[in-house]
């Protein structure tokens, strides 16, 4: 399995707190880490210039000026930039913030996790950010509660926009059941994959969890729950040096030959035929 690294492994940078860290970068490119792993933080990443390329989860996306990256805990990523991108980067625990994890719809499961802003939004979220740098480095009594209140507000300004650029259209009551749902396929993705499981779990059937989630995203809950895990054997195959084997077993396969099936089936390709071409 993977090991999960904190922020202290990731970030070398100054801090009143090892559960809060932000550095401005000029360049943004930072020496990558050979160990395989997982983050137990949040991470912000907001490009002020630069371009490259950034891919969440084996999806890739265009770096340019102002843009924002959102990645949560458990996310496999990695970036390619050219040399002269600037921005910043936040990592924060959830025990950072009170309350714990932020209610903010890009950190949520199948969120999008891009953002494009504009300069006056860049401008607006740096003056925030300028701030925390100059309570980091004053670090008096309540510094920490005054950079919990900036997060607050960047985050809050951040998911203003997030709103605007993706507009949730479905009603409060299917939207409150996905995400539900999705909280829970986070949990039990490797120790039950039937649509069953989840809708005894919320009290609902598996017929109404299937036709919410296909209405509201396109997919039913069945093939969430497959994306799921598929999503999981891709993390595993890429970041880890375990055997197909021991991959499929983490995953609740018995069966090392019917996860291959399954992996070929909707990838069109092996999982050893994947991990080579990683």
């Amino acid at each position: 399995m993977l090991p999960i690294l904190g922020i202290d492994k990731i970030m070398k940078a100054p801090s009143f707190s090892e559960s809060f860290k932000m550095m401005r970068h000029a360049p943004i490119n930072m020496p990558l880490i050979n160990e395989a792993h997982k983050h137990d933080f949040y991470m912000l990443l907001i490009v002020g210039h630069g371009s490259g390329t950034h891919s969440i989860d084996f999806e890739n996306y265009v770096v340019s000026d102002f843009t924002v990256f959102f990645l949560a805990p458990g996310q496999a990523h990695e970036w390619n930039l050219a040399p002269e991108t600037t921005g910043y980067q936040i990592l924060f625990a959830p025990e950072f913030l009170p309350g714990g994890h932020p209610d903010t719809p890009f950190f949520k499961p199948k969120s999008f996790p891009f953002l494009k802003i504009t300069d006056k939004n860049f401008s607006e979220v740096s003056a925030e950010l300028i701030l925390i740098e100059t309570e980091i480095e004053r670090n008096l009594t309540y510094s920490e509660v005054v950079i919990q209140r900036r997060l607050h507000i960047i985050l809050a300004l951040l998911k203003r926009w997030y709103d605007e650029t993706y507009p949730v259209e479905s009603t409060e009551k299917n939207g409150r059941l996905i995400q539900s749902f999705l909280t829970l396929l986070e949990t039990h993705y490797n120790q039950d994959s039937s649509v069953a499981f989840y809708a005894e779990k919320l009290h609902v059937t598996a017929s109404y969890l299937n036709n919410v989630c296909k209405k509201e995203s396109g997919l039913t809950a069945g093939e969430q729950i497959r994306d799921r895990i598929l999503l999981e054997a891709k993390r595993m195959l890429k970041l880890t040096n375990d055997d197909i084997k021991e991959i499929a077993y983490a995953l609740g396969f018995n069966d090392t030959s019917y996860f291959s099936r399954f992996f070929k089936k909707y990838t069109d390709q092996t999982p050893l035929t994947f991990r080579k071409k990683i």
